[in-house]
Formats: structure tokens, sequence, C-alpha cells
């Protein structure tokens, strides 16, 4: 960045120039950008196509084809895309294989509950001294009586979600013959796929990323380091922004715009507000894109980009089509399949790294109706600080484990103390394997929730997400 250089650069040198993108790190005329720019698409937004209905996705490839002349894809995304259209559809079908299951299960756990409910009232009523006898067939509370008052209690929701299903065309087995969707991309991206680096060049990017990038946590991808199992895979996304880069060095224009679209919502990409929604590129692309290449940078997401489409380009999207590209243009979403797209929808847990299985824990508690409490001082000594919110007034440190060995008393005797650390009113520990008999007899006396592996993946079922905790795989 710095090669050709002199004293008299230094002398020219200005804040409010060179370092501009931390003067400023919004682009004020984003219309400019979507009338005059280059148009990089990364994998996961041609992969989100594969995820959404027929109607979005004729929109977004209609507002693709309107911009089609500055349509560009980087060679790593065009290599990525490849690899992955058969798991977005297959991971795409689990989704709603799991949500049928869990929508099934819910009438049976339901009576089970409310079984187990009536069984410690007559257990009540007998510890009470209560002689009148109380039969539960003729309330109809017995499990027969249960099962007649919730025969079809879910039907309704089941319904809708096969129409929901029906509105996606694509399956499994339309990858295997001729697939549609794949001949309508090839011929909107037909040269406009960039070219590929030699053996050379790309060792010498993945060892700069790994040796040098990564450690300093310069952007993007070093947050791929612990969740890929190769170097060259975490690389990825640096080897894409390099691509970018050079693609705009080669434009031949007084003035040089990248509008770059991306699915990924990743903190080495975005610059996060207080509530981890993204509001901007982080300040190091701007100004790295800006010093070598001499080009502005704008980064949207998919959705910014239809609704920016709509907004500047006149280009025909509903409503609906934003809604539903907002479902899944969210990191979230980005991370959750990743994880379950990757393995057919059913992880091992004990395959994921530390990383990843502590954020997919995140996001269950998330789902279990957990909030979080901003970061503290403290948060290096536990895993999460959260509160429900039935009850925000109680706060609780939670403590995620990815073992295979049972999890034993120390582990409870931290949660403890740090419990203690920071006036928390109670703990949930949580592991992907079991706890020792002195972890559980320690925690009966203590405020704290044990949540062993078989527990968890009946909770994470309970929430849409099917996994395994094979002991024959994993590290």
């Amino acid at each position: 960045m710095g090669e050709g250089r002199t004293v008299n650069d230094d002398r020219k040198r200005r804040l409010a120039v060179d370092f501009s993108a931390w003067v400023d790190s919004d682009n004020s005329s984003p219309e400019l950008f979507f009338r005059d720019s280059l148009i990089v698409l990364d994998a996961n937004v041609l992969l989100d196509l594969y995820r959404i209905t027929p109607e979005a996705r004729r929109q977004v490839l209609d507002a693709f084809r309107e911009v089609a002349e500055r349509l560009w894809v980087p060679h790593q995304a065009a290599i990525e895309f490849s690899r992955n259209r058969k798991n977005a559809v297959i991971g795409r079908v689990s989704s709603f294989k799991q949500a049928r299951q869990v929508l099934r299960n819910a009438k049976d756990d339901a009576i089970d509950l409310l079984e187990s409910a009536v069984e410690r009232l007559s257990e009540l009523r007998e510890r009470s001294g209560k002689t009148e006898p109380w039969d539960t067939a003729s309330a109809g509370l017995d499990r027969e009586g249960l099962v007649r008052r919730l025969a079809g209690v879910m039907d309704p929701a089941i319904a809708e979600l096969d129409a929901l299903e029906s509105e996606h065309d694509l399956h499994p087995q339309d990858m295997q013959r001729v697939d549609p969707l794949f001949e309508e991309i090839d011929a909107l991206l037909a040269g406009r796929i960039g070219s590929s680096y030699s053996s050379s060049e790309l060792r010498a990017l993945v060892e700069e990323a790994h040796s040098f990038r990564f450690p300093n946590e310069i952007p993007p991808g070093y947050r791929d380091v612990a969740r890929k199992t190769t170097m060259l895979g975490a690389a990825g996304d640096y080897l894409l922004w390099r691509q970018t880069i050079d693609k705009a060095v080669e434009i031949a224009a007084a003035v040089k715009r990248i509008l770059l679209i991306t699915s990924e919502l990743k903190s080495d990409w975005w610059e996060l507000d207080s509530k981890g929604r993204p509001h901007g590129p982080r300040p190091e692309l701007t100004q790295e894109l800006l010093d070598l290449a001499r080009a502005d940078l704008l980064l949207v997401s998919l959705k910014g980009f239809i609704a920016g489409a709509k907004e500047h380009l006149s280009s025909a999207v509903s409503d609906r089509t934003l809604d539903e590209l907002g479902e899944i243009g969210t990191e979230e979403h980005a991370f959750l399949s990743e994880i379950f797209d990757a393995t057919s929808g059913t992880p091992n847990l004990l395959d994921l790294s530390f990383q990843d299985f502590e954020r997919l824990i995140g996001i269950l508690l998330a789902r279990m109706g957990y909030e979080f409490v901003e970061k503290t001082e403290f948060i290096r000594t536990f895993d999460f600080f959260v509160f429900h919110k039935d009850n925000p007034s109680k706060r609780i440190v939670v403590e995620v484990k990815r073992y295979r060995a049972p999890v034993g008393l120390r582990e409870v005797q931290h949660l403890y103390g740090a419990m203690h650390m920071c006036n928390a009113d109670s703990g949930i520990l949580i592991t992907s394997s079991s706890f020792s008999s002195g972890a559980g007899a320690a925690a009966q006396d203590l405020p704290i929730e044990l949540i062993d592996g078989e527990r968890l993946l009946a909770l994470l079922s309970e929430h849409g997400f099917t996994a395994t905790t094979d002991l024959g795989q994993g590290n």
C-alpha cells in the first residue's frame, strides 16, 4: 500500500483525504452506486436464490438483468456457489422437515406435560388426606381423554406449513437432472466471472491471510478461522475481497464505485451497532479499496440491493419479496444455513468448533425467550449473561461446554463463582455430554440448572433444529 510514495507525498497527506473512511464512513449518495458502479455478487447471494420462493426469485433476477452489463462475480464466489448450490436446496427442504416434525411432536409433548400435571394433582390429593375418589377418566383427563381433546389441534399449523412449502419449486431431485435456475444464472453471468489466481499467487495470499491479516483482525475473513477446517477455506472471504480489488484496479474511469452485494453480515465485513445490526462496511475495507484502486465502496445485503433497485432504478419489487429477503438476510440465517445445510440438516454438535457450538446455543437461548445483557468486564469469565423476558429482574450466567467427557464438579463451582462475581441470581450450565454425579449433587443445592446433551438435543428439536451428539465423531 505504501509503494512509490515519496517525502513530497507526506507533505500533501491530509486526514480528511487519506483517512476519509474513518472521517465519514457513510456514503451520502447511494443512488450513484445503483446507477453507475461495478455490481459485485458474493456466492451467498446466488445461493439465496435457491432458498426463496419463485416469485421473489423472479423479481430478484429481473433486477439483476436490469444491471446485467455492470454485474461481476469474483472467481472465488463462483467456486463457492458451484460447490454449495445443492446443499442450499437440501438445507431448505430439511428445514421444512424439521418444522413439520416439531409440529407433530408438539401434541405428544403437550399430552405428556398435562398428564404429569394431573398426576401431581392426584399425589397432592393423597398427601392432603382427600378421601373422596376422583376419576381422571371421567373428567377426561386421563391419557386417552387428553388425546381425544387435543386430536387435530396442530392440523391448522401443519396445513399452513404445507402451503408455505408448496410455494417452493426446487427440490433435491431437480439438482440431479436439469436445474432451470442454474441455467438462468449461468446465462445471466456469462462472460462476467473473474479469473482465478495461479497456484503461487493463491498460496501467497492464503499465507498472508493467516500469518498477518487474521492474527491482527484485519477484515475481511478473520472470523472464519475457527469455522473452517482448512486454511484455504478460511481465506475464502479474503480471496473474494482481493479479487474485487484487482477488478477495481482494472477499471479505467476517473470515478470508480464498487457496489458489493453480500448476505455475509459478520462483523469482519460490517460495522455493527449496539444491537448487532450492520450500518456500513468496516472502514478498513473502504480505505483499502480507496488506497489500492482509488474506488469507493458501498456494501449492501441482497434485501438492501433490491430495495435500492426499487427506489433508484424503478425495479418492480413487491413488499412481500422485501419481507422474504429480510428473513434470509441476517447473520443468524447465514450462520444456521452454513451449519445445517453443510450437513444435510443434521450436524453432529461434536463436529462444530467451540465458537460455533457456543453461537448455536446463543441462538437457542434467544428462541427460548432469553435476552442478552450488554457485555461487561466479566464476560470473559463465562459465555452469556442473560435474563428471561418473563422475569427481566433476574440475571442469569450461562456457561457452555462442548465436551465429550462428563462435566465435573469443578465446572459447577466455577459457574457459581462467576454468579457471585457479577451478582447474578442463577446459572445455567449446558454441555453436549453429561454431568458427573458430583456435579449433579452440587447443582441440586445451588441455583444452577444443568442441561446435558440429551436434553440439549430435545430443546434444539423443540425450536426447529435437528442435531446429534455422535461420540464416534468430532474432536
